[in-house]
């Protein structure tokens, strides 16, 4: 095994260092093109440009949020936000999930007004507001701008199925491979009025590029 790590061309080594400088250089590109991005209001960003469809309205909801605040469509209403489901005892994509909303909220922290980013959790019974408050915590949420919720387990199902037209099927089980829920992993994009305007991957970097190029729109 040495003697085949001591016959490796130098000039493959040198190649590949290059090949990782270059992929570094693009995704740090990426990351100041966004933020260069943000810098501007929303609103100014795609003006002249074909407005973004209509894919369906946010229904009314009543939950409560990490603080045992009330919080319903209406609290939303004015504002440009992003929805993203989640629940704290998710093994698999649910970590993606929010290190992805929490990169958008450093993102599009120095954006006038604000984007609200808002989680809803999909295990209500287990998620109450303290456990949520923890996992924001955990996630180093801003609070300010970010809200995590919880409440009545039809309440959630009737939003996610009927209003965000997003999966949600089985029941918490610590044994299965995914905590026995599954759910909708796309970030979804609502303007002021309710309206949804894009469904975003959460595994792709520039889905997120995209997201706060179409909020800028709004």
């Amino acid at each position: 095994m040495a003697a085949h790590a001591s016959a490796i061309d130098p000039g493959m080594q040198r190649a590949q260092r290059a090949s990782n400088k270059k992929i570094a250089a693009r995704s740090s590109g990426r990351w100041a093109a966004l933020a260069l991005l943000m810098a501007l209001p929303f609103g100014a960003c795609g003006r002249g440009a074909q407005p973004l469809p209509v894919l369906g309205h946010v229904g009314a909801f009543a939950l409560q949020d990490q603080q045992a605040r009330p919080v319903s469509e209406q609290s939303l209403r004015g504002k440009v936000w992003v929805a993203a489901f989640f629940f704290t005892r998710c093994p698999t994509i649910c970590p993606r999930i929010t290190r992805r909303m929490r990169a958008l909220q450093i993102a599009t922290s120095g954006t006038k007004p604000a984007l609200t980013l808002v989680s809803f959790s999909v295990d209500p019974e287990n998620d109450t507001p303290a456990v949520l408050l923890a996992y924001a915590h955990r996630y180093g949420a801003d609070l300010q701008s970010w809200s995590f919720l919880t409440g009545d387990l039809a309440v959630v199902k009737r939003t996610v199925i009927e209003g965000f037209r997003l999966a949600l099927d089985g029941k918490p089980d610590p044994n299965a491979e995914n905590g026995g829920i599954i759910h909708g992993s796309h970030l979804v994009l609502v303007d002021r009025s309710l309206a949804i305007r894009g469904y975003y991957r959460t595994d792709d970097e520039d889905e997120l590029q995209r997201l706060v190029a179409d909020a800028g729109r709004l």
